[in-house]
């Protein structure tokens, strides 16, 4: 798609300023679980030697000789752990890629991964920016558009693995295709060719157990069953302290996210980012005309807020659940106040995957997404688009270390040099991840699936001998758990029959989801006006769920389409026109 490139830099520019704004004004005090590195003071772009003079050997994986340095930035979360006399700068992958490549890897900065964003934004504006570095759609696009970003095109072309190449043209090439602009590799996505993004719904079925009721198959057990958990005392202490559905302010999320809910109605509003969404992935779905509308505007969202407005009123949903974020809405459901929320299928693993360890009567089950009437639950599902990229900056000496970094992790992690000690490490009864300390990583979208099944036959057979080594450790933790170890509850329901996978692998057999029908690259007005579009909506979509009048939802399908909606909209629809309406 042609752009008009000074245009969307000057609108863009506008954003990532007051982006940065607000980090320098939010960076006096660190969020919790945030930290420097010690290598804060490191440059912009390697000061190593050229490629020429370095490099011994021009393969996928060829070390350096000298050691060359490679600079980026990370982002952590609140759950990350690593083992003992570890850390960012010194862990399994800085160690074993300064051996093994020839390649010392810097971390400008270290951040909590709620402020990652703002803080790059900082960055870019200031031209700051690292050898490598992960980004959100907005600013791959800002970067690509202002020349930022380099062109791997040849890099990739000479030195990508196997491996790498195949991850990349994972999920029929749309990996591939995300991040290619006029026919030039920007970018290399993280993600992305898969379906894990679906959601479950997650109850407390000993809470089921208290109140005599059945695991619901309808919406109107969902509704029901939120309603009993807020009113009924279902963890018996006397109070009425409890709530029925978790949210939070971010409202779509893989943690206490409304997605799920919306399925139910057959809705499919989508707003990653939740108050910080930018505004680029947008969910458009194909009308009865054969063309491409928005479906956060349809009437079946509006049927789905307000069922949440009947909840809130009933005091099934926390009262200050629009001031609150992520991790806060995680304590209320680890502290046993909360017995039910939507979510991906990572949330066994975070956050209530302790919960079982601390109070073994505490029992969270995991059940396919329940329709409000005879019509199939479909699940939304974009995950098929990548959601982060790694960029390599235009002004690096050793742009082709980058490839060799992904070849490394591709290598070490699905190669025939595979080892766990790259994904994950044993510490005592712990089992810590640490595939999330590689600077950047990719994958297969259906690895998991894979290891699921080949889990759950060794699980019937009692014979692990052919499972790899990532299905080797969900074995072995669900048989520990299986023997009386809670502290691996949640291996049990992710990997073992039952769990979130296993539902995956029903939804992926009966096609039970609902993708987006733009795939395209984010759209002139999505770029200028998205993020305050997706900022109304979200102030919309809250209010009423706080008891507004459900006809402020048809203001908001008003004023979206009047401040850019509808030219957002025929720009899709031009774009699909180039598909062939396909």
């Amino acid at each position: 798609m042609l752009r008009n490139k000074p245009t969307i830099w000057g609108v863009i520019a506008i954003t990532t300023l007051s982006l940065a704004a607000t980090a320098c004004n939010n960076s006096k005090e660190p969020a919790a679980g945030s930290s420097t590195s010690p290598s804060a003071s490191a440059p912009a772009s390697s000061a190593a030697p050229s490629a020429s003079a370095a490099k011994t050997d021009d393969g996928p994986l060829g070390k350096y000789a000298p050691t060359i340095t490679v600079s980026t930035v990370r982002m952590q979360n609140s759950g990350l752990k690593f083992p003992s006399g570890d850390n960012w700068d010194n862990n399994v992958y800085t160690r074993e890629i300064e051996k093994q490549l020839g390649i010392k890897l810097t971390n400008k900065w270290v951040v909590d991964d709620q402020q990652y964003a703002k803080k790059l934004s900082v960055s870019m504006v200031a031209g700051d920016l690292p050898d490598l570095f992960q980004v959100n759609m907005q600013q791959l696009q800002l970067l690509v558009e202002s020349g930022q970003a380099a062109d791997l095109t040849d890099l990739y072309a000479k030195y990508a693995s196997d491996l790498t190449k195949q991850s990349m043209e994972d999920g029929g090439g749309i990996k591939k295709q995300a991040v290619t602009f006029g026919g030039k590799l920007m970018a290399l996505p993280q993600d992305g060719g898969g379906r894990e993004d679906a959601h479950y719904l997650f109850i407390r079925n000993d809470w089921l157990k208290k109140l005599n009721l059945q695991p619901p198959k309808t919406m109107d057990d969902v509704i029901n069953i939120a309603k009993a958990f807020a009113n009924n005392d279902p963890d018996g202490n006397g109070k009425k302290d409890t709530f029925g559905l978790s949210l939070d302010y971010n409202l779509f999320n893989g943690w206490s996210g409304l997605d799920g809910f919306f399925n139910g109605y057959h809705a499919y509003p989508f707003n990653p980012g939740g108050p910080n969404a930018t505004g680029l992935n947008l969910m458009f779905l194909k009308g009865a005309d054969g063309k491409l509308v928005y479906a956060d505007i349809q009437p079946e969202v509006k049927t789905a807020l307000g069922k949440l407005q009947e909840l809130f009123k009933a005091g099934a949903i926390n009262p200050e659940f629009s001031v609150i974020n992520g991790e806060k809405s995680a304590e209320l459901a680890t502290s046993g106040k909360v017995g039910m929320t939507f979510g991906s299928f990572w949330v066994p693993s975070w956050p209530i995957n302790d919960m079982k360890k601390t109070d073994p009567n505490v029992d969270w089950g995991v059940y396919p997404i329940v329709s409000a009437d005879s019509q199939p639950a479909l699940a939304t599902s974009n995950g098929f688009m990548p959601k982060w990229y790694y960029v390599v900056n235009k002004n690096s000496k050793n742009k082709e270390a980058v490839i060799k970094l992904l070849n490394f992790y591709m290598e070490k992690n699905y190669g025939a040099s595979r080892d766990e000690e790259y994904h994950t490490h044993k510490e005592g009864d712990k089992v810590i991840e640490t595939f999330s300390y590689a600077p950047i990583r990719s994958g297969f979208a259906e690895t998991n699936q894979n290891d699921y099944a080949a889990t759950a036959a060794a699980l019937a057979s009692k014979d692990p001998s052919k499972l790899s080594p990532a299905a080797k450790v969900y074995y072995d933790n669900i048989t520990k758990y299986r023997a009386g170890d809670m502290s691996q509850w949640w291996y049990e329901k992710e990997f073992a029959p039952g769990g979130t996978y296993d539902l995956l692998g029903q939804y992926k057999k009966n096609n039970s989801f609902m993708t987006n029908a733009f795939t395209g690259s984010p759209t002139d007005t999505m770029v200028a006006k998205g993020a305050a579009l997706k900022d109304l909506e979200v102030q919309t979509f809250t209010k009423i769920i706080l008891g507004e009048s459900l006809d402020s939802f048809d203001k908001f399908v008003e004023n979206w389409k009047k401040q850019g909606g509808d030219q957002i909209t025929k720009e899709v629809n031009d774009w699909y026109a180039t598909k062939g309406g396909k």
